[in-house]
């Protein structure tokens, strides 16, 4: 099959935007992007100077034409006369294409498959992104790249720990029609398959090494695991798949019959992969009662368990422990009932995620997955209250302080209510948003007690608002959330959506949405916005915010619709909330 490199009709993309800038009570830091993506995020970053980064949308990616249908060219406003070998692609028509390729869109294995997700770092002078289950770095895409990274935590030892997908081969499959009536018997047929050895696995990484750690379950599609956060005890946690699901398991006896038909077009991989894919974009439709943008349930064919390992400093496997749902299953229910992991603190403790039923009795209808402990072998809630039907705790800190988000039904409409909740006290605490109704997700707390994350600030009654990246300091409450926009001073060209991580040093690192300019097709300059990852350093000084309300109204729009560009952070779509921000 031939390769073609992608030609793009792009002469410059150039950020407008200089590495550092004065701010009111923080100097801004900027982490340059990589030239061979479009979007950073932020995810993580520790006191030693080391930032995990998530980047997206690989801008050179090679693209088989022979493995891509006429209607994703056209889907993405490219003539199906386009011949790769003199014809070349716009800027707007490459990425259109390039998001259709997305593991999480793209349902066709006869389709190009591509990575578009790439673990990457910033030690304080350059960004990285190391290839690990790929053959090439540096956000290079293509059928030999197709394995998708995300770091997903980083310890006080420079430990990285995320997610990756394993990279897709491809293969024949030839089968032969039945004969209609009357008619001879056709031709076989050929179709050539893309597959992968597993859907994913928790990736540990020291900087130079890395290692993979095997799920308990690995029927047909090879399990799934991933990791989120481990500790400077080397603890770490996250989930692994554990079984089939009872839907799952009726799917797969139907997929394993096509082995032994000669006239199926499907195999048993691509039957299973099929059902995967549907299962991960399903929604919780029990709770359409409940006015609110659709709840993605991010399903798979496994269950999967929050599992907590405790590794070796080469990423050996030295022990592990897994943790089960809140309540056992209902006997009718047949779909996904699992736990997640999604940080630990120094003293071993785990928060995630867990399915449960709504209310004192329990009904398949009412499935709903709300906050969890894992400590000492055993799930717990973190709260009962059945004001509230689906959340996730994010964070803990070394006081065993863990926050989190519920959802509530506010002015008609679901929103998110921040919390922490005391692990000693068993104490369950709401805590103050923007505004009365404004949806407010944690991301990070530190051991001084300062939370980072992301509230929404526009104010009308609808189900898709505009969010900023805040701060709130539990010792000084009174002071409320502080919009990170307004502390890094009302002129500043970027726009903070999520105060992703914090470190002891009172460091922010926040994704920021910026303007860029590239040049098109036809030699005009357009702009387009994209995601920036910072790093917001602590000024001293008493903090003053904008200066006017002009300052503030110009501040505030200085971005349109920031949160459309995160509407695809998730590899595979195998959980409702990445660690550090949620989709």
């Amino acid at each position: 099959m031939k390769q073609f490199k992608t030609q793009i009709l792009v002469a410059t993309i150039a950020a407008s935007l200089s590495g550092m800038a004065a701010a009111q009570n923080y100097t801004v830091q900027r982490i340059t992007t990589p030239d061979t993506v479009q979007n950073a995020y932020g995810v993580a970053i520790n006191d030693q100077g080391l930032t995990a980064l998530h980047m997206r949308m690989p801008l050179a990616a090679e693209l088989d034409f022979n493995l891509i249908s006429d209607s994703l060219l056209a889907e993405s406003g490219i003539s199906t006369e386009f011949d790769p070998t003199t014809d070349e692609l716009t800027y707007r028509q490459y990425l259109a294409l390039v998001q259709r390729l997305d593991d999480r869109f793209n349902g066709a294995l006869t389709s190009l498959r591509l990575a578009v997700n790439f673990a990457g770092d910033y030690d304080g002078q350059s960004v990285s992104m190391p290839a690990l289950l790929n053959t090439a770095g540096d956000g290079a895409s293509s059928q030999l790249n197709s394995a998708d990274h995300q770091f997903l935590g980083l310890n006080q030892n420079n430990i990285r720990v995320g997610i990756a997908s394993a990279p897709y081969t491809r293969f024949d499959h030839t089968y032969q029609p039945e004969a209609q009536e009357g008619q001879e018997t056709p031709d076989p047929v050929t179709i050539n398959y893309a597959r992968r050895d597993f859907t994913s696995r928790a990736l540990w990484y020291d900087g130079t090494n890395h290692q993979l750690l095997e799920p308990t379950e690995q029927t047909l599609l090879g399990g799934e695991s991933g990791l989120f956060d481990i500790n400077e005890n080397n603890v770490a946690v996250g989930f692994q798949s554990v079984a089939l699901t009872p839907q799952a398991q009726t799917r797969i006896a139907s997929c394993l019959e096509f082995e032994s038909d000669p006239s199926s077009a499907a195999t048993p991989y691509t039957c299973a992969w099929g059902a995967w894919h549907t299962y991960q974009n399903g929604t919780a439709s029990n709770l359409s009662s409940f006015n609110g943008a659709q709840l993605s349930t991010n399903s798979t064919i496994y269950d999967v368990h929050a599992t907590v390992w405790q590794l070796d400093a080469q990423g050996g496997v030295v022990s592990q422990t897994t943790y089960a749902p809140l309540m056992e299953r209902l006997e009718d229910d047949e779909f996904v009932w699992s736990t997640y992991a999604y940080a630990v603190n120094n003293n071993g403790i785990a928060v995630g995620q867990s399915w449960t039923y709504f209310g004192a009795e329990p009904v398949v209808g009412g499935r709903i997955k709300m906050p969890a402990i894992f400590v000492d072998g055993e799930t717990r809630p973190v709260t009962t209250n059945e004001d509230y039907l689906w959340g996730a705790a994010t964070d803990i800190n070394d006081d065993d302080i863990a926050i989190g988000y519920v959802l509530q039904n506010i002015q008609g409409t679901r929103r998110a209510v921040p919390f922490t909740y005391s692990v000693q006290d068993d104490t369950f605490t709401t805590l103050p948003t923007l505004f009365n109704g404004s949806a407010t997700y944690p991301n990070a707390i530190n051991n001084q007690g300062i939370i980072v994350g992301s509230a929404e600030v526009d104010t009308q009654i609808d189900s898709t608002r505009r969010r900023a990246g805040y701060y709130f300091d539990l010792n000084n409450p009174e002071q409320g959330l502080i919009n990170l926009n307004e502390a890094i001073g009302c002129d500043s060209d970027y726009f903070i959506v999520s105060g992703d991580s914090i470190n002891e040093q009172n460091q922010i690192l926040v994704t920021a949405t910026t303007e860029r300019e590239y040049t098109d097709e036809n030699g005009d300059v357009r702009r387009e916005q994209v995601a920036e990852t910072l790093i917001l350093n602590p000024e001293s000084g008493e903090f003053t915010g904008c200066t006017t309300e002009e300052d503030k109204i110009v501040r505030q729009g200085a971005a349109v619709s920031p949160w459309g560009i995160f509407s695809m952070l998730l590899i595979g779509g195998l959980i409702t909330l990445r660690r550090k921000f949620t989709a």
